[in-house]
């Protein structure tokens, strides 16, 4: 059987769990880098702004962490652990309470946080490229038997 369970979870739920969390994330931080860029050209209120990059941040923790989770559970040890610095990240900010953002120093903080969105963002798009990457060898076609070609290496996802 190919795909093996590794968790009473079943595999599908996960990745279901992963897309979700992931391109939530991404939404978040895309959102978060429109207003935080329009605050940038000057053209929107401080307050507004920062009330709405407010509502945001819970969120994004919230998917980083689910997302983290599923690709352990998963079995992507890898992509899963590499969260880990993100993670760490987000719950000192958290803990200091400088996750939310205050109007009155907002200029002063904003092109730090520009520059956190844009690693974020960039880390997040190469978890989805390597997630398409993963599926797309991960699954055998049916003409390679099961002791042949890439998924040699794979003896862990592949069982005979």
């Amino acid at each position: 059987m190919y795909n093996e369970q590794r968790t009473f979870i079943p595999n599908h739920i996960l990745i279901s769990l992963g897309l979700l969390g992931t391109f939530s994330v991404i939404i978040c931080l895309g959102y978060t880098y429109k207003l935080l860029q329009d605050l940038n050209t000057d053209t929107v209120n401080p307050v507004e702004v920062c009330d709405k990059v407010n509502h945001l941040k819970i969120p994004e923790y919230i998917a980083h962490l689910l997302l983290s989770i599923a690709f352990v559970l998963r079995g992507w040890w890898v992509v899963g652990f590499l969260n880990f610095p993100f993670m760490f990240y987000n719950f000192a900010q958290w803990y200091e309470g400088k996750h939310q953002l205050d109007p009155t120093q907002i200029f002063n903080v904003l092109s730090r946080e520009l520059r956190v969105i844009k690693a974020k963002s960039a880390f997040f798009l190469m978890i989805v490229a390597y997630s398409i990457w993963e599926w797309i060898i991960w699954v055998p076609p049916d003409y390679v038997s099961a002791g042949e070609g890439y998924h040699v290496v794979k003896q862990i996802q592949v069982s005979h």
